[in-house]
């Protein structure tokens, strides 16, 4: 879309007094606005509301009410951020929040998410929320298979991302620690560093050759399902959110029934799933990260999804994208603070990750 110099720097703005004020701005307010001015030189009132008139046509502001003012529309806010955002210096202080806030090494991939997004909703003032790692695409680390008096075993999956499973059976005698050793030290020669997805149609068949000794390939099988069962029982819908009492302070939830809608969406693991996957497809990392305006989030089942933005960044172990961490505010949100301020997380996240390895 083709702007003028002067209407580029109106819409921008009217978007940057909007986000400050949440009130649809009129001409009178770009008259006195001294940056406006300062950019495109003294204009009358009635050239400005000429060009609001124009930028209204194109489909980038809107007018709430015949008297009022204009606001930005998701298209005015999609070439805004496009074309005219500039993401800010991320200051000292930021940084050495998000380095004492999250830890490294990490004890779990949860644990750490939680803590990105308690950094990301601190610093921006708004929601943030991560998906964890659909349990298919995690990998196995370890089994482990212990005794447990009398004559049980419990037996433990623990994956990549720091997930554990526990599964406890019986058996029918007392087992010699050699034995013990064998089917541990078995299991974790032939699962570790498996995709879980894989895991679950794999048949102990596939893998028992080699190993010797009826009771001994008794217990490695039985075993063996036990970890098949623990791996296809791990959710794939969770999600970390911190920060959501942020969203009270916002005008566009001041109504109690918006403000529980978006509550409600905030609970949904499913619906904030499907959202999050928008940036995810859309994120490269030649970008730094990924912005989805509003009605770009798509249909969800909840009222109030669409008066959202997300801005998100994708994270991982090595080069497998695990899930996305994102700031979600109203379309009105302070896009240069997310934009900053992402990428150095998300630096601080890759590396305590690592540190799972």
């Amino acid at each position: 879309m083709k702007l003028n110099e002067r209407q580029r720097a109106l819409l921008a703005a009217v978007i940057e007094r909007y986000v400050q004020t949440a009130e649809p701005v009129g001409s009178v307010a770009m008259v006195a606005d001294a940056g406006f001015v300062a950019r495109v030189g003294s204009v009358s009132s009635a050239t400005i509301r000429n060009e609001l008139a124009e930028l209204e046509n194109l489909g980038l502001l809107t007018q709430p009410h015949t008297s009022s003012g204009r606001v930005p529309t998701d298209a005015g806010y999609r070439l805004y951020v496009n074309e005219m955002l500039r993401p800010r210096a991320v200051k000292p202080q930021e940084r050495a929040q998000i380095r004492s806030q999250i830890s490294s090494p990490a004890s779990s991939v949860e644990d750490v998410l939680r803590d990105a997004c308690m950094a990301l909703a601190k610093l921006t003032g708004y929601p943030a929320v991560a998906t964890l790692p659909q349990a298919g695409r995690d990998k196995v680390r370890q089994v482990q298979l212990n005794s447990l008096p009398p004559r049980r075993l419990v037996l433990a999956l623990v994956t990549q991302t720091g997930r554990i499973e526990h599964r406890v059976f019986e058996v029918g005698a007392d087992l010699p620690d050699e034995r013990l050793a064998t089917v541990v030290n078995f299991l974790n020669q032939q699962l570790s560093g498996r995709a879980l997805a894989a895991l679950r149609v794999l048949d102990f068949k596939e893998i028992s050759e080699g190993l010797h000794g009826i009771e001994t390939l008794s217990l490695a099988s039985r075993a063996f399902e036990f970890v098949k069962q623990s791996a296809e029982e791990l959710g794939d819908e969770r999600i970390v959110v911190q920060g959501l009492i942020t969203l009270l302070d916002e005008p566009e939830f001041s109504d109690i029934r918006d403000a529980r809608q978006a509550m409600r969406l905030f609970e949904d693991a499913g619906a904030m799933n499907d959202l999050l996957q928008t940036p995810l497809e859309m994120y490269r990392p030649e970008n730094a990260c990924a912005i989805v305006i509003g009605h770009e989030l798509g249909a969800v089942d909840n009222p109030v999804a669409q008066r959202f933005s997300v801005v998100g960044v994708a994270y991982g172990l090595g080069d497998d994208v695990l899930g996305t961490v994102a700031v979600m505010g109203p379309t009105r949100m302070k896009y240069a603070d997310a934009v900053s301020l992402a990428p150095v997380l998300a630096q601080r996240l890759k590396d305590s990750l690592e540190s799972l390895e």
